[in-house]
């Protein structure tokens, strides 16, 4: 359609077919713009068939819409523009997700679009909120979606967005030239859009129409056309209502067989064929003409439309009544048919009055009978209901008599017993209303029951404690269970377990029913077990100490402590009495065991029966020292082996405990009935997983810390006084501790592992402060030794170092390897430190210097060698120093002495060799100070006899220095070095003349054959 004077409707084909000959317009509209009905319903203007680009890292940033760097999406999307009720006009972005389903994928509206980019024929960008690159099928589609879409933004928007090379007068040409070819061309198919909001008409008044006027529109063209083409054979009425219409005269009728309605008939018959094209063009003309289109909007002009239209049938129908004369007699009749009907309607009136008193009537009784029939039900239910309760709330004379005078002592009348005490607390737990609750029957019956119940919780509860306190006493009055030398044993009760686990069923109605007896009981049991095990491990504890444990002669005198008093004396007697004082590793095994044995559980039928005689009964939980009667064990032994037993104890009573009061487990006293949980004292010796009652927990952790408060008492006892007579053995027992708490970390033994915490930082401090002390020792050995010889510190470590690992033997991954490993960083750097200063303190050689690589080469040597005959490979690092170190100070020690004996050869030979580096060699005899002349006379001062005799008296100062007897290898190495010094500076002193004076004719005094004999007779003569 193209634009005329009323300009307000815009049309674009977008290469679409109309509404009902363009499939996917159709899916379009009633999937997703088809509901009318509702406010927010929306009209597709038009739509355009587009493909997504997503750009790829090489190209962003840059225009070139090349195809080899950019992706092309696989699925197609549809870009629609639709106005809504309001005249708000948006854009969705619409995605097929089947044959005849879309969906809306984006909506934007119109300011929310940034800047438009115009690529290519068929391409183009959008920025909305982020950028979006889209593709068409054909240029045309694109132009006229743009096109579009800048005629909306124009009239909708104060502020275009930016576009970016889009020409719009190229644009609008393209958009007229397609709307003519739509237009002239039958065989091409288009699409009308609807009226654009906002567009300006050609009279400038601003036109706006809702979706539903749009397809009424449309369908109203059609229909309109086809009635034009349908004129050429009109009906008389019509014709009659057309001329009618025509004069202007309300009954003026037109002659249906005038010639002038023949020849306009004909002229609408040969013309018929293009009355399409001519009401399509001229359609705007015609609005305009009739002054239809001028200030109305859609809604509006279809209003007045409609109106006309109903005027005008009014009158034909008006004007055909009037031209009949029989009219008047039909109207009489109608109006006496009328009156008739007027008294049959007062008369059924009456009649519906009559019936509506009796309907009233009828429903009174029909209620007052159903209310009647509700009440008697009622009271039916609540004579049943009564029953029932009565029935609930009774319980059998029986079940009080059996809770009054059903023995505790027998199995049978304990089962009894739970059957009667779960009837009475499931009467006296069940839930009722407060008016149940506060009949008299009821609260008499509850006040009777809660009696009987408060009489036998009380029956229960002195029972249990005068039964707990029988056992105990039994128990600590039986002589035959004292322990004895050579029989270190924890004996197991299983006696008591076996009696009081029969009672946990009636233990734990007691919780339910009487939590405040309950609590008295757990704490009765506690206090009483608390009584047995004090005694028990404290015995257990004098006897394997006094008895079973390996001491030293006196406290704190072993070759592992650095401060030892031991020590102190041999360091003021001096180091042979030192080095005496060390045994060698053999002896030192004899003297302080080392072995490892592990817990042995008392299971051998012959060995319970033995010992029955002599110790009374034991038992499959009972443990015991692995000991003879003569046998002693070294600390770290003894308290692993003491802690074991005692772990496992602990272990056992609290899953007793457990289970005894059902404290790990939710359970009430009907579900122990039904199903009763299985015991087997077996299971007692497992490791449980921690329970989900934190609540539960923590009382159980309190009871068992009630109930073995001695323990770690006599823990802590243990642990300090091996320390007072081993310090080292703190170690040993720190290891035992770990290996305890790894065992039982992933199990419900809150209170074990709490003790073995607390005896762990203790062990851990008591290590940390007899480090500390040997630092001290050492920083103070340096001050009270002689500057000679090894010193005591670096005779004590390896010792120290072997005891550790030792200790550490089996258990590298644990706390204690890295105690033990910073301990050695700290002792190791200290005593470097202490003997780099004794060796600069030395005052005992002639020469300080000489003596202070003395003492630096006898202990380095010493530690690195011991060290390494132990092969104590954690100590490598701080091997390889002292080595590097005794090294460095045995050349300097070496290149010292030989320089005294050969001081003026060596003067002379090095100011020759730093001249040779800066002049030619046969340069160097013309030198004033290194002449012919000058090399004679220092070669002449040193002859043989000279050289021998100086040799002599070195050795024998070589041998003063190295005169250690621990260090008996030094002599020969240094001595060694010597030799070797000497034939590498005879041989430099040669070639030095060779290549400096080759025509002096002067050599050494002494030959190398020569040197090597006073070498040869100084090792025969002092051996």
């Amino acid at each position: 359609m193209a634009t005329g004077r009323s300009g307000g409707v815009l049309t674009a084909s977008m290469a679409m077919p109309k509404s009902k000959e363009d499939p996917v317009r159709q899916q379009l509209v009633q999937a997703l713009f088809s509901d009318s009905s509702s406010s927010t319903s929306e009209t597709m203007l038009t739509y355009v068939k587009i493909y997504e680009e997503e750009r790829t890292a090489k190209d962003t940033g840059k225009k070139s819409g090349s195809a080899d760097r950019t992706k092309l999406l696989s699925k197609p999307r549809y870009l629609c523009m639709t106005v809504k009720a309001n005249g708000k006009v948006r854009l969705h972005k619409v995605k097929k997700t089947s044959a005849t389903s879309y969906h809306i994928g984006r909506t934007w509206h119109l300011d929310e679009i940034k800047s438009i980019e115009n690529i290519d024929a068929r391409r183009w960008t959008v920025v909305i909120n982020r950028h979006y690159s889209w593709v068409t099928d054909a240029p045309e589609l694109k132009s006229d979606f743009l096109m579009m879409l800048l005629k909306v933004l124009r009239s909708n928007l104060k502020r275009l967005p930016t576009l970016i090379n889009i020409d719009e007068s190229a644009l609008a040409t393209q958009f007229n030239m397609a709307r003519e070819v739509n237009t002239i061309t039958p065989t091409i198919k288009s699409h009308r859009t609807a009226p654009v909001p906002g567009v300006s008409s050609g009279h400038g008044g601003n036109g706006s129409g809702t979706g539903s006027f749009v397809q009424d529109f449309e369908h109203r063209l059609s229909i309109q056309t086809e009635r034009m083409k349908k004129t050429a054979a009109p009906s008389s009425s019509s014709l009659g209502s057309v001329a009618t219409q025509g004069s202007g005269g309300a009954g003026a009728g037109v002659n249906v067989n005038s010639p002038h309605s023949e020849r306009g008939g004909a002229k609408l018959m040969e013309e018929s064929e293009s009355l399409d094209e001519v009401a399509l063009m001229n359609l705007e003309e015609l609005l305009y003409d009739m002054d239809l289109a001028s200030s109305e909007d859609g809604v509006a002009l279809e209003t007045r439309l409609m109106n006309e239209l109903s005027a005008l049938e009014m009158t034909n129908v008006y004007s055909i009544i009037e031209s009949d004369d029989r009219i008047k007699d039909v109207m009489a009749e109608l109006d006496k048919g009328i009156e008739e009907l007027d008294d049959m309607d007062s008369w059924l009136f009456f009649y519906r009055q009559e019936l509506d008193s009796m309907g009233d009537d009828i429903r009174q009784i029909e209620s007052q009978n159903r209310g009647l029939q509700v009440q008697t039900s009622n009271q039916a239910s609540l004579l049943r209901e009564l029953e029932n309760l009565l029935i609930s709330i009774t319980i059998p004379d029986r079940v009080l008599e059996t809770l009054k005078k059903e023995t505790l002592e027998r199995d049978s009348g304990i089962r009894k017993l739970e059957g009667a005490a779960a009837e009475i607390q499931d009467v006296l737990l069940s839930k009722y209303d407060e008016d149940v609750a506060g009949m008299s029957a009821v609260r008499g019956r509850m006040e009777l029951y809660s009696f009987q119940c408060s009489n036998f919780a009380g029956r229960l509860s002195d029972f249990l404690r005068a039964k707990i306190q029988a056992q105990v006493d039994q128990y600590l009055n039986d002589k035959q269970r004292t322990l004895t030398k050579g029989f270190a044993v924890m004996i197991g009760y299983e006696p008591i377990e076996k009696y009081f686990i029969v009672y946990r069923g009636l233990i734990l109605w007691l919780r339910e029913m009487d939590p405040r007896r309950f609590t008295d009981l757990q704490m009765v049991y506690v206090n009483n077990m608390n009584r047995l095990y004090r005694k028990e491990i404290k015995e257990f504890f004098s006897i394997l100490f006094a008895h079973h444990v390996a001491k030293l002669e006196k406290p704190d005198d072993s070759e592992f402590v650095f401060g030892s008093s031991y020590h102190g004396g041999l360091i003021a007697r001096g180091g042979t009495a030192l080095r005496e004082s060390l045994s060698s590793p053999s002896d030192l095994t004899g003297r302080i065991p080392w072995r490892k044995r592990s817990t042995r559980e008392i299971q051998d039928p012959s060995l319970i029966f033995s010992d029955r005689q002599h110790h009374g009964t034991l038992y499959e939980s009972s443990r015991r020292i692995d000991v003879g009667p003569e046998e002693k064990l070294a600390m770290d032994e003894a308290f692993a082996q003491a802690l074991s037993i005692v772990s496992s104890l602990v272990a056992r009573e609290q899953n007793y405990l457990s289970d005894l009061f059902t404290l790990a487990k939710m359970m009430s006293m009907r579900m122990f009935i039904d199903e009763p949980p299985p015991f087997s004292l077996q299971e007692l010796e497992t490791k449980r997983k921690p329970s989900l009652d934190v609540k539960s927990s923590k009382r159980l952790a309190q009871l068992m810390g009630i109930m073995f408060d001695g323990l770690s008492v006599e823990l802590n006892n243990f642990t300090e006084n091996g320390v007072k007579n081993e310090s080292v053995q703190c170690v040993g027992m720190l290891i035992s501790v770990e290996r305890t708490q790894k065992e039982y970390a992933e199990s419900d033994q809150m209170h074990l592992t709490t003790m073995l915490t607390q005896l762990h930082t203790k062990l851990v401090g008591m290590f940390e402060k007899y480090v500390e002390e040997q630092l001290k020792f050492i920083e103070e050995a340096r001050h009270k030794t002689k500057r000679k010889g090894v010193l005591p510190f670096m005779r004590i470590f390896p010792r120290f170092a072997e005891r550790m690992e030792a200790l550490l033997e089996g258990n590298e991954d644990c706390e204690a390897r890295q105690l033990i490993t910073a301990a050695y960083d700290k002792l190791v750097r200290m005593m470097f430190e202490s003997t780099e200063a004794v060796a600069k303190e030395t005052v005992d050689f002639d020469d300080k210097e000489q003596g202070s690589h003395v003492v630096n080469i006898e202990n380095m040597h010493h530690f690195y060698s011991q060290l390494r005959q132990r092969k104590i490979t954690n100590l490598e690092n701080y091997m390889k120093y002292a080595k590097g170190s005794y090294e460095r100070h045995l050349e300097t020690y070496v290149r010292g002495v030989v320089r005294r004996s050969l001081l003026k050869l060596l003067d002379f030979f090095d100011g020759v060799e730093g001249l040779v580096k800066t002049k030619a060699s046969e340069d160097v005899g013309f030198h004033l100070t290194y002449n012919k002349q000058a090399l004679k006379k220092v070669v002449s001062n040193c002859p043989g006899s000279v050289i021998r005799k100086d040799l002599s008296n070195m050795y024998k100062k070589v041998e003063k220095h190295f005169s250690s007897d621990e260090e008996e290898g030094l002599l020969e190495v240094a001595w060694r070095g010597i030799q070797e010094e000497f034939i590498r500076q005879h041989e430099r002193f040669s070639r030095l003349i060779r290549e400096c004076y080759p025509d002096a004719g002067v050599q050494m005094e002494f030959s190398m054959q020569e040197l090597l004999g006073y070498f040869s007779d100084i090792a025969k003569s002092h051996h």
